[in-house]
């Protein structure tokens, strides 16, 4: 495990790459959550309630009620399919100092598993310019690091090829996004580098999805922000060209900059959802959730519709996304937390979480609020669909009834007692990532309390099926 002394991330001091613009500092002097949008950066301290934060196109706040929701659909999950043995057990993956979260960006896979292990991926660094990401392995009694990602920028996403090979994506400051795969199943020791599409001039806020032999990748390029799709063809390592998904532009308010891609494939096609940031560096807020729909091999959606939207100086932020057997998208996001300017009208939704889903017969978009503003992630097994909530210092655990009985509570996922730290950011496992899940399985971290001038400890840890 890479250990470095590490010290807060602050606006002051660090230095931004290449063709990123900064933005002013932000300090709150209670605990929050923080959600980015387009393109560098953010620190953070969820314990102790003191934060400096900057990016390069914007950055939302939030209060530090974490909720983290996997919903459930309305047609396509059902009555089979029995949860896995609760509660979990927690198990700890590595400690030390970092500038940033390793789940950042958990709208792109960070927990994935094959028939036999569990992989993840931290990051550790004081400053980003120094950050190596390491990835780890859970093989059913602990968690050990195997192979470094030397000039990590944003944290890893992960994914799992047909023939059971783990394969790694991250960022870096300025460059084409790097792609890796282990040379055998199961082996996260010995990678060797796929191919970035040749028409890649940088990439960040990156989104992974793998179906069959095919790897999908959206991104977004500096300096406008256009948000771009590729495929890979995992078989013959070739790459279809890169097409645009959303031409970005932020010369002028409100901006266009679609952040933070959800990708889920199925036979059919991809299913995309993205947030976008019409303010960055200024108020630094989302104000629409972008649905669209690619048949398979096409280049150009046949469905794109906007599934909820905010008046800029409050946001609406996807979070996770799945896809019914009936081929209808849901979307776990939050709406309307105000934070400035106007409010939302009076018969706007009331500020929380929602689960929105598409009627696939009629087109209707159906919201249903879940829980107040916070985190959220679907887990789907079976035809069930369940969301796991941060609630009360624990990971509460839900099942979708359908629309008729709405949700179900069930026994917490895991005892808040086993919990190393508290949960800030967290990622539950999905099979758009090629995984076969065996159960609920969560990756989060969290700061341990401050020592006098001593840089706070992140704490990684999991909670797996218990065996």
């Amino acid at each position: 495990m890479v250990q470095k002394t590490a010290s807060r991330v602050y606006c002051n001091g660090n230095v931004l790459p290449a063709g990123v613009r900064p933005f002013r500092c932000t300090s709150l002097q209670r605990p929050i959550a923080v959600i980015i949008s387009v393109s560098v950066r953010f620190g953070e301290d969820f314990n102790k309630g003191d934060f400096r934060v900057y990016t390069g196109i914007r950055v939302r706040v939030l209060p530090a009620i974490l909720s983290l929701a996997a919903l459930s659909t309305a047609a396509g999950w059902g009555e089979d399919s029995a949860p896995a043995q609760l509660p979990g057990k927690v198990v700890e993956i590595a400690r030390g100092h970092s500038w940033v979260s390793p789940y950042w960006g958990y709208n792109t896979p960070k927990i994935v598993c094959d028939d036999a292990k569990y992989f993840t991926a931290g990051l550790w660094g004081d400053k980003p310019e120094t950050a190596e990401g390491v990835v780890y392995a859970y093989d059913g009694k602990s968690w050990r690091d195997a192979a470094h990602l030397p000039g990590i920028y944003q944290p890893a996403t992960l994914a799992i090829d047909s023939a059971g090979r783990l394969i790694v994506a991250y960022t870096r400051s300025g460059m084409p996004v790097r792609i890796t795969r282990s040379k055998t199943p199961g082996n996260p020791d010995d990678f060797e580098d796929l191919p970035f599409p040749g028409d890649m001039t940088n990439a960040y806020y990156i989104g992974i999805a793998i179906h069959a032999d095919t790897l999908f990748l959206a991104y977004i390029s500096t300096p406008d922000y256009t948000m771009y799709l590729a495929r890979l063809d995992l078989k013959e390592l070739t790459w279809s060209p890169s097409f645009v998904m959303r031409k970005g532009q932020v010369s002028q308010s409100p901006k266009t900059a679609w952040t933070y891609p959800i990708l889920w494939p199925t036979d059919q096609g991809l299913h995309v959802v993205a947030s976008n940031a019409p303010d960055g560096g200024d108020g630094n807020t989302y104000n629409e959730i972008w649905y669209q729909f690619y048949p398979n091999s096409a280049s150009k959606p046949s469905i794109e519709e906007k599934a909820a939207e905010s008046t800029v100086g409050n946001f609406a932020f996807a979070m996770d996304a799945v896809v019914d057997d009936a081929g209808a998208p849901h979307i776990l996001h939050m709406w309307n937390a105000h934070k400035y300017g106007a409010m939302p009208a009076p018969d706007a939704p009331a500020p929380g979480t929602y689960h929105t889903y598409r009627d696939a017969a009629s087109g209707k978009w159906n919201h249903i609020k879940l829980a107040d503003t916070g985190y959220a992630g679907f887990y789907v097994q079976g035809k069930k669909l369940y969301a796991v909530l941060q609630q009360n210092g624990t990971l509460a655990l839900r099942e979708w009834q359908g629309p008729a009985s709405g949700w179900k509570a069930l026994p917490p996922l895991c005892d808040a007692k086993a919990m190393p730290a508290a949960s800030s950011f967290m990622d539950v496992i999905s099979v758009s990532s090629g995984s076969k899940p065996r159960g609920f399985a969560v990756v989060s971290d969290g700061l341990l309390p401050a020592v006098k001038d001593e840089p706070q400890v992140r704490v990684l840890w999991a909670v797996l099926p218990a065996d």
